[in-house]
């Protein structure tokens, strides 16, 4: 019902203005119910001006305000209870996520992530720490959980100068005091890469599931969500539990779908099922049953800070469409630096290490 209204919302700006409009509502997932789209609030449309990126949201007669980013369009909206909605905008490079304030009339945060899932209660945002698309570097994966009841400052956690505007805290790998690295200190050897098509939230919100790995280790990484912060937990997977016929490598093998059943005495069912990507050689998908008790709490990570050299300025090491992707010289290893993205109408922000 809404989205007719929205649609013809829509149609009517299209007429006076030389902007795209929608508000796609296509990606229920995102929202924490993969089975429905969320109801969009009668009279929030999106506009996009597709020559810059730049997207206005209205939300009533004479109401509207600008969002953050660079847009090529919006996927969803995701009302919540304190009369604000999570916008996610969708880009060439990653998402673009605006926690808009409807009272306030203003966007109270935003960030920038890879692979975004709230959890069904709406309260929980589970991303991977964003990436720009670069060749120069390669960098560890970062596992965040944003907390949507908490307010930005909370959010941010300035653990090193490269993470002070990280949103939200490292979930996984199991950092220190919950708060993110700069991801270049972690060595070659200890790099964590993205193994899961998705983060799989649990019905009740309590536990979130993905999969990542390190060298040639495949792990199912269990995250159990507290009041104050989550605990990680990991459980080993072999070729041969997920796979027949895979001989012994878990190279090509990703998180492909998941069950996560409550059970009495805070206790869990958990049923997974991997499947091959790329040039595998050929796994015959078994699903895996396990519960609580096989997952062990995720080895605590610390590394040494690099040091900012301040005398060397930044300098742009690649593109992807209209964004920028830069470098600021550090002391350390050669080739280090701060990845940032440079956006349209933004000054610069990080995006590697904030």
């Amino acid at each position: 019902m809404h989205r007719r209204a929205i649609i013809n919302i829509c149609i009517v700006q299209l007429l006076s203005a030389p902007v795209f409009c929608q508000i796609l509502q296509n990606h229920a997932a995102l929202c924490g119910d993969k089975t429905r789209p969320a109801d969009v609030p009668p009279g929030v449309v999106a506009t996009i001006d597709k020559s810059n990126g730049t997207a206005t949201l209205g939300y009533g007669p004479g109401k509207a305000m600008a969002l953050q980013g660079a847009n090529a369009e919006i996927q969803e909206v995701c009302p919540l209870l304190s009369n604000k909605l999570v916008v996610f905008g969708f880009n060439s490079v990653g998402y673009e996520i605006n926690i808009v304030d409807l009272m306030r009339g203003e966007v109270s945060d935003s960030l920038v992530a890879s692979d975004p899932v709230m959890s069904p209660n709406r309260r929980w945002l589970a991303s991977r720490h964003f990436l720009p698309p670069q060749s120069e570097l390669q960098l560890s994966d970062e596992y965040l959980l944003y907390d949507l009841g908490s307010s930005p400052v909370g959010n941010r956690h300035h653990a090193t100068p490269y993470t002070s505007d990280a949103e939200g805290g490292a979930m996984y790998p199991a950092f220190p005091d919950y708060a993110p690295v700069d991801l270049l200190d972690i060595p070659e050897a200890n790099r964590h890469a993205w193994q899961s098509k998705a983060f799989f939230w649990a019905p009740d919100s309590q536990s979130v599931i993905f999969a990542d790995s390190v060298g040639d280790q495949l792990t199912l990484v269990l995250v159990l969500i507290g009041n104050d912060r989550p605990g990680a937990y990991t459980y080993p997977i072999s070729a041969a539990e997920v796979c027949s016929g895979s001989g012994n490598s878990t190279k090509h093998l990703m998180l492909n779908d998941e069950s996560i059943n409550p059970l009495p005495g805070n206790s869990l069912n958990i049923v997974v099922t991997f499947e091959e990507s790329g040039d595998g050689p050929g796994c015959q998908p078994r699903r895996l049953s396990l519960n609580r008790a096989n997952f062990q709490p995720a080895k605590v990570e610390s590394y040494e800070h690099r040091k900012l050299n301040k005398s060397t300025p930044a300098k742009v090491i690649g593109s992807k469409g209209d964004d920028q992707i830069g470098q600021i010289g550090v002391k350390g290893r050669k080739g280090d630096g701060r990845i940032f993205l440079v956006r349209p109408g933004q000054t610069e922000r990080s995006s590697i290490s904030g």
